[in-house]
């Protein structure tokens, strides 16, 4: 690069190095790295526009990193998040319509600003804020925001809905209550869209052993469960572990809906699938065990199933709401062909929920 050089009085080649900046910011001596332009027959700094700009960024940014305010980088991220213009954004908080743009340029801003600015991180701070006066924004404006903070409010409560179950159901290692396998949300998940596609009018109990079927199938036949669920005795049978949660997770996933229906005297919740099932999503021996479980008792009504839940040792021994092993599976009369009573109603019971 050839530019004027004030001290040789000529021009010359330059040379771009990192060096050391001290500059005064409010008060506060800032000291940093930086590149600038170099003369290669002097070696003297050369002035150049952008180089310039990018050192007195530099040193703002520092300076507010120390005084625990948003860098200028943090403001645009935080603006684009929401896809906020820059004078739409200053329109919303009230205020002059070149604040965020001096903001982002690299203009400090004060604290009461800046804790305004963090606030935005909320995607709820958004809506009140879109909600508020009807005149700072057209109506377009103010739908198409709405529509783009209600998604990331949605996301992030998925986001909040998955952390909190992975920290419940992945506290433990591997080991006999959990089929020696780590809870997987998404085996989970894939297991309830495939009984969601295959059985008629699935209530959310039935649901609930037919999963508990599956991975004491799998793991009296494998030595390892499905889903990695752990399974508690509850009134209506074992039934998995968070299990509302879970579902709740599902439907967040767009795996399933929750539709109520009457079951005779009562309501309850049927699972319905929103995708087709994905056999590819499972080993040769999960598979057969999904299979197995569906041929047998696919037609039987939750309460058949609870009635019959309730004979076995697994669920007899053990307190309410105590977690079942899965070292029971080997003992369990239900996985037997022989030991079955044929089913009464053929899929269509009256389910009572839990």
């Amino acid at each position: 690069m050839i530019r004027y050089c004030v001290n040789c009085d000529a021009e010359r080649n330059l040379r771009e190095e990192r060096r050391r900046q001290s500059l005064v910011v409010k008060g506060d001596r800032i000291e940093f790295a930086a590149p600038v332009l170099v003369c290669e027959d002097c070696g003297e700094t050369v002035a150049e526009p952008g180089y310039d700009d990018a050192v007195l960024q530099t040193a703002y940014d520092l300076y507010r990193e120390r005084h625990g305010l948003l860098t200028s980088s943090k403001i645009v991220e935080l603006r684009q998040r929401y896809a906020f213009s820059q004078r739409a954004l200053c329109r919303l908080l009230g205020w002059g319509e070149v604040t965020i743009q001096r903001y982002e340029k690299g203009v400090i801003q004060d604290r009461a600003h800046d804790e305004v600015l963090r606030s935005l991180r909320d995607p709820r701070r958004v809506l009140e804020l879109l909600d508020g006066d009807s005149d700072k924004l057209t109506p377009s404006e103010r739908e198409r925001y709405r529509e783009r903070a209600q998604a990331i409010l949605e996301q992030e409560r998925s986001a909040w809905l998955l952390r909190e179950v992975e920290g419940v159901l992945r506290y433990r290692v591997p080991d006999l209550y959990n089929g020696f396998r780590d809870f997987d949300l998404d085996r989970f998940i894939a297991v309830v869209l495939w009984f969601a596609t295959y059985v008629e009018r699935l209530s959310k109990t039935k649901l609930a052993k037919l999963l508990w079927l599956a991975d004491f199938k799998n793991f009296r036949d494998h030595g390892v469960s499905i889903t990695g669920a752990t399974y508690a005795r509850l009134p209506f049978g074992p039934m998995p572990d968070q299990f509302q949660l879970l579902l709740g997770l599902a439907v967040e996933a767009g795996a399933i809906m929750l539709v109520e229906e009457s079951f005779g005297e009562y309501i309850g919740e049927v699972v319905q699938s929103l995708k087709s099932a994905d056999d590819a999503a499972f080993e040769e021996g999960e598979l057969a065990a999904l299979e197995f479980v569906l041929t047998k008792f696919g037609q039987y009504s939750a309460k058949e199933l609870s009635e019959l839940s309730h004979k076995e040792d697994a669920w007899r021994n053990r307190a309410q709401g105590e977690l079942i092993s899965y070292d029971e599976a080997k003992g369990m009369r239900i996985l037997d062909l022989s030991s079955l009573p044929n089913s009464s109603q053929q899929g269509r019971g009256h389910d009572k929920e839990e």
